[in-house]
C-alpha cells in the first residue's frame, strides 16, 4: 500500500521528504525535536504520516486546505503538505519547534506552507480549512473544543493517536477508525459535530 503512494509521487516532491528527512535528523541532533533520532525512524514517521492517503474512502486528494494543530517536528503535515501541495497552514505555540518548521519552509521552497507561531485557539482564518489533522496533541473533546471555530461542515479531521485513544472518545461521538501498527487513525467529520 505504502509503495503504491511512493511510487504516485513527483521526483520533486521525493527531493522534499529526503531534504525534510536530513534537516530533521540534523536538527534533532542539536536540538532533541522529537523522538525519532535516525533516519530509519524518520522514514517510518514519513510513511505513518501519508498512511491515509491510500486510505481511498478518506479521499485526501480531493481537499483544498490543511491545517495542523500542534505541529511540533512536522508529523503528519510536512508530508502531507508536500504530497497534497495545497495550502498548508502548521500551528506551533513553541518557539524553537517553529523556528524548524520556518526552516523547513525555506529550505524546501514550500511556497503553500504558513507556519503560525500560536496556540490554536489564539489562531485567526479567513476560511476555514476542509482538513484539520494532529498528532498526539490534545485529548480528543478537548481538541474539539478548542479547534471549534475552525470546523466547517465539509471538514475532515484525522487525528493519529496512540492505543488508548478510545478511553479519549466523548460519548455518542461518531468517527471511523484505521489502525496501521501500533498507531491508530481517527477520522471525525465535521458534520456530524454540527447541530
Amino acid at each position: 500500500m505504502m509503495k503504491q503512494i511512493l511510487q504516485t509521487l513527483q521526483p520533486s516532491q521525493i527531493a522534499q521528504l529526503e531534504s525534510y528527512a536530513n534537516l530533521l535528523l540534523r536538527w534533532n541532533a542539536i536540538h532533541s525535536l522529537s523522538g525519532a533520532k535516525d533516519s530509519q525512524s524518520i522514514q517510518k514517521n514519513i510513511q505513518d504520516s501519508l498512511y491515509p492517503l491510500s486510505l481511498k474512502e478518506l479521499n485526501l486528494h480531493t481537499k483544498t486546505s490543511l491545517l495542523d494543530v500542534g505541529s511540533g517536528n512536522g508529523f503528519p503535515s510536512v508530508p502531507l503538505g508536500i504530497v497534497l501541495g495545497i495550502p498548508t497552514i502548521l500551528c506551533e505555540p513553541n518557539a524553537k519547534k517553529a523556528a524548524f518548521l520556518q526552516n523547513v519552509k525555506a529550505n524546501l521552497n514550500l511556497k503553500n506552507f504558513t507556519i503560525q507561531r500560536k496556540k490554536i485557539e489564539s489562531l485567526e482564518l479567513e476560511t476555514k480549512p476542509n482538513l484539520i489533522t494532529s498528532r498526539a496533541t490534545f485529548n480528543i473533546k478537548f481538541f474539539l473544543e478548542k479547534c471549534g471555530k475552525h470546523i466547517a461542515q465539509e471538514t475532515t479531521i484525522l487525528l493519529y493517536k496512540g492505543s488508548n485513544f478510545e478511553n479519549e472518545i466523548p460519548k455518542g461521538l461518531k468517527y471511523t477508525h484505521f489502525q496501521k501498527g501500533l498507531l491508530h487513525y481517527l477520522v471525525i467529520l465535521g458534520e456530524n459535530l454540527k447541530c
